[in-house]
């Protein structure tokens, strides 16, 4: 029999016990507390991690405050050039012309003169590792005409991807007044670069670049000590402080972190650090704490049964904790289309998944009849293949409702 938040608990206490601690440790996990040089009493601070995958938000602090983003803003410069190169509108070879005013930007900066060229492929790796900002402006009017008209494609893109707090003014990320973003955003940002540019996503990895003689080595140091990390981007002006988009893996998860107004660069490196650590775990112990605490029903309806081994199951590798424990995305929650998910079980045997599935159609009520079992198989290093059971086709709304009726359910945000 399925277990619901309120059943049985006055005969068998012992579950009772054992799913209190569960939603304390879930609880714990949520809203640890944040003891950084950089967060206390720094008004420029706020940061955010995220499940790449499925958007989940595994910390956040300040996250919707609007600061300004510096050099991160290069990454949406980065993806427009991308874009340009996807529609045929430019070739990596093409060659960008230095104009008077691009070569007028101040550092960072690779110092071309007007009338000299470079080409796209340089430019790309030139902005991840030199971080250039006369290069910024370069591809800028290389591709839009003019750096004001860039900015707006750049804003345009931003809210087309639910960047609905993000304004850009420029190319480079040089401080302009009404140039902000919110850490939420940037994440945001940062999981559709990962998601949706795979064939790009390897210039961020790049350690050091060598041109016209001279070895440049790129800003985001943490990729040279912090196992896993592979990207992306940092950020600083004296109005933003030190300012990081990171992304890593562990276990086959990705998790993308982002710190704005760090007080340096090392004692922003070092929250980041934490702050990622801590994301990895919340994950392994949601995985865990299901494991130990699902009851698995027993009975085999012959239409789920079908349904189950005839869906294409999701190969999405995290989780995402249910409302109360979480705050999703306000973008993705005005998300009218039925793609969200709730998953309520994960386990080594693909029977106890068929087996829980079965069982939880049968309890959800009417308004809910429309949602519909999938099994998202994951491959990790520590316990090989593991399944989890989820029940898809759900509004927002509908999937906070849905897990009212489980005891340790998860969203699972829609796929951008």
């Amino acid at each position: 029999m399925l277990f619901l938040r309120d059943d049985l608990f006055m005969t068998h206490i012992t579950k009772l016990f054992s799913s209190l601690f569960i939603i304390v440790l879930s609880l714990t996990m949520v809203t640890f507390p944040i003891a950084s040089a950089d967060a206390k009493g720094n008004p420029k601070y706020a940061s955010i991690v995220i499940d790449a995958d499925t958007g989940a938000i595994l910390s956040q602090r300040y996250a919707d405050k609007k600061l300004h983003p510096a050099s991160l803003t290069k990454v949406m410069t980065l993806m427009l050039t991308f874009d340009a190169i996807k529609a045929g509108k430019v070739s990596l070879y093409d060659r960008v012309v230095i104009s008077p005013y691009a070569a007028s930007m101040v550092p960072s900066k690779l110092g071309l003169k007007p009338g000299e060229t470079i080409r796209v492929k340089d430019a790309i790796y030139i902005l991840v590792t030199k971080s250039a900002n006369d290069i910024a402006v370069a591809l800028a009017e290389h591709l839009g005409g003019t750096e004001y008209s860039f900015a707006k494609m750049m804003t345009s893109k931003a809210r087309s991807i639910g960047m609905g707090s993000t304004t850009f003014k420029n190319a480079s990320g040089l401080h302009h007044s009404r140039q902000v973003s919110t850490a939420r955003d940037m994440a945001r940002m940062g999981r559709y670069l990962v998601n949706n540019y795979q064939s790009y996503y390897h210039y961020f990895s790049k350690k050091t670049f060598r041109y016209r003689g001279v070895t440049y080595r790129n800003h985001n140091k943490l990729m040279l000590t912090y196992k896993g990390m592979d990207g992306l981007k940092t950020g600083y002006t004296a109005k933003s402080g030190f300012n990081l988009i990171a992304s890593a893996t562990r276990d086959g998860n990705r998790v993308i972190g982002v710190v704005f107004g760090g007080r340096s660069g090392k004692t922003r490196n070092n929250h980041m650090k934490d702050i990622l650590d801590r994301g990895f775990l919340k994950m392994e112990k949601l995985h865990l704490a299901q494991l130990r605490n699902m009851p698995l029903p027993k009975r085999n309806p012959a239409a789920v049964y079908a349904a189950l081994n005839n869906n294409n199951a999701s190969s999405s590798n995290a989780i995402s904790p249910a409302t109360g424990l979480m705050q999703t995305a306000s973008a993705d929650a005005g998300t009218a289309q039925s793609l969200w998910s709730v998953q309520i079980g994960a386990f080594k045997s693909r029977v106890k998944v068929d087996n829980l599935l079965q069982d939880a159609v049968k309890v959800l009520p009417n308004d809910l009849n429309g949602a519909y079992p999938i099994i998202a198989p994951l491959r990790t290093a520590s316990s090989g293949w593991m399944f989890r059971a989820r029940l898809a086709g759900l509004t927002l709304s509908q999937a906070e409702s849905a897990c009212n009726y489980f005891r340790d359910c998860l969203i699972v945000a829609p796929r951008r």
